[in-house]
């Protein structure tokens, strides 16, 4: 999928280059994903994983080869860690991981403590759809770590008005796509067909 609006640091911008931080923010919107589905933990840590290709076609402003050097700049100045994970050993995916000195990874022992804070009270839960909760509460965690937490009955309504608006998988996709441009409302993402929402994928990476 082709981002219309990108957003990354500027401070990490003018310290490693403007694709550098942009593929951080990248790196750190999959880590997001995957830690509040709780997959993919190795080693204390969450990792992602998304091919050349398809960080060519979700930036294709840049060319592989500077995606290339951009992801090498990043593991030498000790910013991303990269390690073969798959347990067949023909398989040579690269998966990554922020290091520590970004202060973005966790131990999975604190991710999971975040993760057992509720966000939605059990009465509120009764009213979401089967196929939704997992889409609120990362949007809610989203809203509450930008100190703009929902109240009881703005919670209700917008469960309420997305239910009716979205089916689940298009307001999941909805939801991702709001959260990786950091906006304050949930927007489905602009796609060149009108019939399908698409959102940012992680898969198979190579370099």
């Amino acid at each position: 999928m082709k981002i219309e609006t990108i957003s990354f640091k500027t401070d990490y911008a003018i310290k490693y280059g403007v694709e550098a931080a942009i593929l951080i923010q990248g790196i750190q919107f999959g880590l997001v994903l995957n830690r509040n589905k709780q997959s993919h933990f190795h080693n204390g840590k969450v990792w992602m994983y998304n091919s050349v290709r398809e960080w060519h076609e979700t930036y294709p402003f840049m060319s592989e080869s500077t995606i290339k050097r951009a992801l090498l700049k990043l593991k030498e100045e000790g910013l991303i860690e990269v390690l073969k994970l798959d347990s067949n050993p023909m398989n040579k995916t690269n998966w990554y991981t922020l290091t520590n000195a970004l202060g973005q990874n966790e131990p999975m022992e604190k991710a999971n403590l975040n993760q057992s804070k509720q966000y939605i009270t059990n009465n509120i839960k009764q009213t979401i759809k089967e196929g939704y909760l997992d889409s609120f509460e990362l949007w809610f965690k989203y809203k509450a770590e930008k100190k703009q937490a929902y109240k009881e009955t703005g919670m209700k309504m917008l469960i309420s008005q997305y239910q009716t608006k979205y089916t689940a998988e298009e307001f999941a996709k909805a939801v991702e796509h709001s959260i990786a441009q950091n906006y304050q409302g949930i927007y489905p993402p602009k796609v060149e067909t009108k019939t399908e929402l698409a959102s940012p994928k992680y898969k198979k990476a190579t370099l």
